[in-house]
This record gives C-alpha cells, structure tokens and sequence, in this order.
C-alpha cells in the first residue's frame, strides 16, 4: 500500500510557487501526490521529469468534468504522460436528472480513459447517496456503468457524513477501488473543521486495517482546511504509518 498526499491540502501554497511547494511537499516522505486541477502550467513531460527528481509518483489527476468528456483534451496527455492510476472527477447534484447526467458523464469518461490505458474513478461527497427508488445515486452509477471503467475514489469523512460504513462500503466495492481519500472532521456538516486523523469522529482504523485485503493501490491524505498544511500533513502522516498494517 502506498501513502499519497492530495494536494488541495496546499493550494494556496502551489499557486504562489508550484515548483518550491511540491519541493517542499516532497520533503514529507511520501509515495506520492494526487493533483487537483492544478499542474502548474507545466507541459507533462516537464512534470514528469520534475516529479522525477523529486522521487515522488502520481497518485492520482483530477480534471474538470467537461475536460475529461473531451476524448482529444490535452488533460489525457497529463494522465498519460504522468502514468496515472485514474482520472478522476467529482460533481454535486440535485435532482435524478442532473445525476443521471452525470451517470452519463462517467459512462464517457471512463471509455475515453481506457483509451489512454487508465480508468476512471468517481470521488464523493455526500449528495450522492440520497435514494431514489430505494437505491443511491452512488449506486445508481455505479451499477449501471462498466466496471472495468468506471471506478470510484471514496472519501471515508463524506462517505460518514452520508450515515455510510467507509470500511463495508469500501469492502463490497473493492474491486473498483484504486484510490481512498483519508479526511477526518470534527464537525461533519461543517467542512471548516476538518482536522487531522485521529483528531475527529470518522472512523477510520477499519478502513485502514483493510489495507492488505483489498486491491487498493493508494491510501490519500487529504484535509480540506488548515492554518499550516505542512504541520497537519507531518502529524496525519506519522497517523498513516502508525496505523497501517504492516
């Protein structure tokens, strides 16, 4: 299993020196780091070779939806390029028209990524799991889209805030499942007070005692607020390892 940093958790850090802070990040010892929108405008054989340097892998591309649609953008060279586990994106709906569309949405993206020879992977929220004749919108793409294409990047905090399991949802689709984002919060309605691991009331210990049992190849950290990105990222690291199975 490896350890990956997303890195929302540095946005402001990577918009003001996209080179220095992944420099920066690249000193926290991790496997990897799972890009947000952001490559830095940097053309992707230039970010490959800079990650390169760095010693770290991709753990993951995020792109924006439309991008992603758009089987000749140049976001499937990045993923390519970057040798990517998937490409993912994440969306909010409101209506069982709207996540439908967004069913369809999936369906293409995850045809087009076979093309570039990676999959797709779906990231949630919460939204996604209110029913619709007696089955989750999360459900609703999932099993109406291919499995071999179609596959989800599950964040354990919003899968809790949905009144989900993380570790039996993550454990009945494993096999769809290269990536999970491992968030802690205090207050799950309340995205300010998300925190680092262990310092909240998501339970994630059984979603790491998994690690060897599933065919996951990325546990991510992410934390969508903090003063120092640095200092919680040292501290929820120093968690992973502590707690992962060896």
């Amino acid at each position: 299993m490896k350890i990956g940093l997303q890195l929302y958790n540095f946005r402001n850090q990577l918009k003001e020196d996209f080179r220095g802070a992944l420099k920066e990040i690249s000193k926290l010892d991790v496997d990897g780091v799972e890009f947000a929108v952001n490559y830095g405008d940097l053309e992707p054989d230039e970010l490959k070779a800079y990650l390169k340097e760095l010693n770290l892998e991709c753990a993951g591309t995020m792109f924006k939806v439309d991008d992603l649609v758009d089987a000749e953008n140049k976001v499937y060279q990045y993923a390519k390029t970057l040798a990517t586990p998937a490409v993912t994106i994440s969306a909010f709906g409101k209506t069982v028209e709207e996540w439908d569309q967004t069913r369809e949405k999936c369906r293409i993206i995850g045809a087009n990524a076979a093309k570039y020879g990676t999959v797709f992977s779906y990231h949630n929220h919460w939204t996604e799991f209110g029913f619709y004749e007696g089955q989750t919108f999360m459900e609703r793409i999932l099993e109406n889209t291919d499995p071999k294409q179609v596959f989800m990047e599950p964040d354990v905090c919003w899968l809790n805030r949905s009144g989900v399991n993380p570790a039996e949802f993550i454990r009945k689709y494993a096999n769809r499942i290269r990536q999970i984002h491992i968030k802690d919060i205090k207050i799950p309605t309340d995205v300010n007070t998300t925190t680092e691991l262990g310092k909240g009331v998501v339970p994630i210990l059984p979603v790491l005692a998994m690690a060897k049992e599933i065919p996951c190849q990325w546990y991510i950290y992410e934390q969508d607020m903090t003063e120092d990105p640095f200092r919680s990222a040292e501290e929820s690291l120093a968690f992973l390892r502590k707690n992962l199975p060896r």
